[in-house]
This record gives C-alpha cells, structure tokens and sequence, in this order.
C-alpha cells in the first residue's frame, strides 16, 4: 500500500473519528435526565438587556415580542442600551415606551459603538433583577420561555441558562439548510456537555445569568460564550435548556453566513485559547472530558482538515480513479454535509490566523438579509407579537 495512501487514510480516521465518537458520546448524555432541583415556583425580578444598533426596522417587534411574555409585569425590567444608531431606533422605541406605560422600558444611549459587551457593561449598571437576561433586537421569544427557563435557575449549582436557537427560514436555501444540518449534530453535543456539566457556547438570543454570578460581560471579544466561561469560573454550571427555544432568521445568501460564521469562529478561538492558558495554570472549572476534546474540534480538527485536503489532492493526482468518489456529492444529504464541513474548517483557519494576529471583532455585525424576512405578519402567525 502506498506511504501517501495510509497517510491519507490516518487523517481520514482522525478527523472524521475523533468528533463522530465526542458526538455519540455527548448525545448518549444528552437521553439523560437533569440532576438538578428544578422549581417551578421559582420568580425573581429578571431585567431584560437588549442591545441595538440601527434597529429601526425590527425594534418595535421585539418589544411588542416581550410585551407579550407571560411573566408578572412588575418583575420584569427591560433596558434597551443603543450604541450610536444612525436611524429612527431611539424614536421607535421612545414611540413605544409612550404607547405602553405599564412596561419598566429604560434607555441608554452610547455616544459612540464600543462593541456589544462594552454596551451591556453600560447597562448592567443599572440592572434591577435578580437574574439579567440578554436578548437580541432581532430574537423573538415565545410567550411561557421565562417559565420554562428560569425554574432551572433555582438550583443553586446553576448560574446561567441558555436557549435553543430555531431558524424561522431553515429550508430557504441552500445556505439555510446546510446551517440547519450543522445546528442539529451540534445541539446533541451541547445538550450533552449540559447534562454532564456545562457548555459555554452561548448565544444572544436568549441567555439568562443569576446576577450573583455576573461581575460583567467579556469583553475580551467573545461576548456570549466568555461571559459563559466566566461564570463556569465561579464554579457553578451553565446549561442549555431544549425547552427555551427562541426564534430568528439567518442569512439566506453565503456572504451574510460567512459574516456571521466568521465572528463566531474568531469568539471561539480566544475562548479555546483562554481556555489552555487556565487549563495549564490547573485553574479551570470546565471538566477536561469536555474542554479537551472540544479543543480538538475546534484548533486542532481544522489543521488536520488542511493536511487532509493537501493530501488529497496528492492522492488523486497518483490515483485519479479516486475522483470517482465525488459522485457521492449528488445525494443532497452528503452533498449538504460535505459544503458544511468545508466550509466550517476552513472559516475555523482563517479565524485561527486572524486569532495569530490578534485580529479582534469589537463591534457587531448585522446580516440585513436575515432582517427583512422577520415581518409583522410572520410574526403574528407564529403568535410571537
């Protein structure tokens, strides 16, 4: 057997191996049920952030969006903290908070954009709540999530809780679909690391912290997901929670995904490398059974990916029968596997490299595209306005 042949075949085993066994493991977890002491009597005051920038088009419905959530008024707080718009955002919500006097609705304004957790720090000075939830301009919430999420926050070994993302456009094209394939194998992962610990991938959707346990939001540009670490450091749990789903859109065409998926990557890679410096300094709360294996997934899995592709095309320059291989790409399962693979890994190199130059994303990005499919009427058919 060629030399190029069992080398090919060894990365082949290692990067396909290696996340297909972390993946059944964490989704054997996943079955589990929680060891936690979950209170359904449990309400305390929860103060809402939402973050905006240019928001005019979409802001009123998400306010009407929390108007609507059946949760006591008078122990809801929201604060919306603008950094700088250049539209009507501000006067949308001034309109709003006039219309609807029986909602506690402040706003903050930031003369200049400093990024997203730099905003939220801004707010969380003035946060009332016992728990402080973020909650993005462009996520919408159904009507019983604070029931359903906050009970878990009565366990005393957990600190923050997190929601499931659902794509409102999933099967629009080809590029939503590829997203909705990946979000369905990576939910199993994250739900698993939950029930066996903690996952700290966090997104802006919906994301609730005890305020005990949140001194600030990370600023060291990996927002959600290091503000999870930090609370996983105080030494209490942060979860994923199946039943709190909240809903958006996402970029329908492959430069708004790339957009997104390219600040995601830069966040994780500063998380995962914050992560080995606290893991050498034996100072870290995440159990290594997840920390590393997600390590590899995430810096060592893409290098691979490169070595794999270099090789492959070595291969079938010395055996061009393998190209007969390639017609496994007209069966759209594996053809929508194989683009998110790509894709993926080669977003997690760029991010890599940008991470080597200490390339950072202070502020956040808008896809429009996902935007303008969340209309009045969508919404009202979903029963979220």
């Amino acid at each position: 057997m060629s030399p190029l042949l069992i080398v090919w075949i060894f990365l082949c085993s290692v990067f396909v191996g290696v996340p297909s066994v972390y993946y059944f493991y964490m989704k054997r977890n996943a079955s589990r049920p929680w060891n936690l002491k979950i209170d359904r009597d449990y309400t305390p005051r929860v103060t809402i952030l939402i973050p905006t920038y240019n928001e005019g088009s979409i802001i009123k419905l998400k306010l009407e969006n929390l108007l609507k959530l059946d949760y006591p008024k008078d122990l809801i707080q929201c604060i919306v903290v603008d950094s700088a718009s250049t539209d009507k955002t501000l006067d949308e919500v001034g309109d709003f908070v006039s219309e609807h006097p029986e909602m506690e609705i402040e706003v903050l304004k930031e003369e200049s954009r400093s990024g997203k957790s730099a905003a939220l720090n801004y707010a969380l000075k003035y946060a009332t709540g016992d728990v402080v939830l973020v909650s993005d301009a462009d996520c919408f919430l159904p009507t019983d999530i604070l029931g359903k999420a906050l009970p878990y926050l009565a366990d005393p070994s957990v600190g923050a809780v997190a929601g499931k993302e659902v794509l409102l456009n999933q099967d629009r094209s080809w590029v939503t679909k590829t997203e909705k394939s990946y979000r369905n194998s990576v939910f199993a992962i994250r739900l698993g690391e939950s029930k066996s610990h903690s996952t700290i991938f966090f997104e802006g959707g919906f994301s609730a912290y005890k305020r005990e346990f949140l001194d600030e939001f990370d600023c060291i540009g990996s927002d959600d997901s290091g503000t999870a670490l930090n609370v996983v450091q105080r030494n209490v749990r942060t979860i994923l929670l199946p039943e709190a789903a909240f809903f958006t859109a996402f970029p329908e065409s492959l430069r708004g995904r790339v957009i997104i998926k390219m600040r995601r990557a830069g966040q994780l890679m500063r998380i995962w490398c914050r992560c080995i410096g606290l893991l050498l300094e034996k100072r870290l709360r995440l159990p290594k059974r997840i920390v590393v294996l997600e390590m590899f997934l995430y810096v060592l899995n893409p290098i691979i990916f490169g070595a794999l592709v270099f090789t492959t095309f070595l291969l079938i320059s010395e055996y061009p029968i393998f190209l007969a291989f390639s017609l496994l790409l007209l069966i759209p399962k594996i053809r929508y596997y194989f683009i998110e693979v790509v894709q993926d890994n080669l977003i997690l190199l760029s991010a890599m490299i940008s991470a080597i130059f200490n390339r950072r994303y202070v502020t956040w990005i808008k896809a429009e595209d996902s935007r303008s499919y969340l209309t009045e009427d969508l919404l009202k058919n979903m029963k979220l306005i």
